[in-house]
């Protein structure tokens, strides 16, 4: 077995799936304590504040904080919530490039957080409560995973990395906080979904606007041409014209903005079980409609 610790992840059940396992730590009660006791009411784990240290002199082993030196942390860790048991592997096979990191990622989609493994590093701001508004069970997690790991181990490397930068990405998108940023991530998710599709599936579509109609077509997605054609004009005025709802990024609009920014993010929530060959209503529900759907 390939062993592996990671967090944080808001699951105090052992999850078993066709090829490895994933257990909460011991410690996991003090972990989930130490995470409530620093995260802001937001939901949300913010980057501690860092100071640089310089020592007295050289002679002395003293430091001294120097002045006007802290800042929030650009990156900073977690303690880790959950071991990763994976079955054997070839030798010189890298777990945490691979599928190591594929699992942890597509556990952190299901879930609506950020995961990483232990000794790695996150940047920003990071949702400890979940940003998928989905119903799971035990089972369905250790089917989903059980079927998502059989399919990718069967994919061409180059496959199984583009499906896993998008799960990364995707997980990526809370933690910043404006919306044209997150609809800009989202729509790189977007895009990564239809090149994974389209090799897979054979699709074929120029515009982005037919892209968007053929992947909801392909996989059962309704479909609002509306917002297809708002989302698709915000890409095309944000990316090439640095324009965002009309007016400038970070400041008021109309709304409009924010809402496609949502709509982008709970069509790509739809897609991802999609191309991985998973059989779920959850993918032919609307992904204008707030709420909350089995999964």
């Amino acid at each position: 077995m390939k062993t592996d610790f990671f967090g944080y992840l808001p699951y105090e059940s052992q999850i078993s799936f066709t090829g490895g396992k994933i257990s909460p730590r011991q410690d996991f009660s003090d972990v989930v304590a130490w995470v409530n006791k620093h995260s802001n009411l937001d939901g949300f784990l913010y980057p501690p504040n860092e100071q640089q240290l310089r020592m007295a002199d050289i002679s002395s082993e003293e430091w001294q904080e120097v002045p006007n030196s802290q800042r929030p942390a650009f990156l900073h860790r977690i303690p880790p919530s959950h071991e990763l048991c994976l079955d054997s592997l070839a030798e010189a096979e890298d777990a945490r490039k691979s599928s190591g990191s594929f699992i942890i990622h597509l556990l952190a989609y299901l879930f609506g957080v950020r995961l990483q493994f232990y000794d790695w590093w996150f940047d920003g701001r990071i949702p400890v409560k979940s940003t998928h508004h989905i119903h799971l069970t035990k089972k369905t997690v250790e089917k989903f995973l059980s079927h998502c790991y059989q399919l990718w181990k069967s994919w061409a490397m180059a496959e199984q990395k583009l499906i896993t930068n998008i799960l990364y990405m995707h997980s990526r998108v809370p933690s910043y906080e404006w919306d044209w940023e997150q609809f800009m991530i989202e729509y790189m998710v977007l895009d990564g979904c239809w090149k994974v599709a389209s090799i897979l599936n054979k699709l074929q579509a120029k515009a982005h606007k037919e892209r968007i109609r053929v992947l909801c077509q392909e996989f059962g997605i309704p479909m609002d041409e509306k917002l297809i054609t708002d989302i698709v004009t915000l890409r095309t005025d944000l990316f090439h014209e640095t324009l965002w709802d009309k007016s400038q990024p970070c400041t008021a609009t109309n709304g409009s903005g924010f809402a496609a920014s949502l709509h982008i993010r709970k069509l790509n929530q739809r897609l991802i079980p999609a191309i991985l060959g998973y059989d779920t209503p959850y993918v032919r529900t609307p992904w204008w409609i707030m709420g909350t759907f089995s999964f």
